[in-house]
């Protein structure tokens, strides 16, 4: 595993220690969460250890930058699938007459993968889907 600097070695250890589970969910939301130099100051807004679960509404903190915005949207879709911003997404109504959910474009590969975290986001990837090289 590759860390962006020691503080993100250390914080990582130290959120998996709190954490219930150390699977691969767990591990890549972690391993983001630790590495973004705004996310790190802020993970109880993201991420509740208690109830093992994360928090949408942290996507609309005014902590968030445009790249940290990336990374919790990388951290959420590795976690469940995600591809909403919000517990409630957007609907519209098919030509069934079913409701569809319409998917956020900021999850596109394309936008998330054009910063200078790109190595570490592959990193995640690696971790979530127990990718060993």
């Amino acid at each position: 595993m590759i860390f962006q600097d020691e503080e993100h070695e250390k914080l990582f250890n130290k959120l998996c220690e709190k954490m219930p589970y150390l699977d691969g969910y767990h591990l890549s939301l972690a391993y983001l969460l630790t590495m973004d130099s705004v996310l790190r100051h802020h993970i109880g807004a993201l991420y509740d250890v208690k109830k093992d679960v994360i928090i949408f509404e942290g996507l609309n903190k005014p902590f968030q930058t445009s790249t940290s915005l990336k990374t919790t949207r990388l951290a959420f879709n590795l976690w469940n699938g995600t591809v909403y911003d919000s517990d409630d997404p957007e609907t519209y109504i098919d030509t069934n007459g079913e409701k569809k959910y319409v998917p956020s474009k900021y999850y596109a590969p394309d936008n998330i993968f054009n910063c200078n975290y790109t190595p570490y986001y592959f990193e995640a990837i690696k971790i979530r889907f127990e990718i060993f090289m």
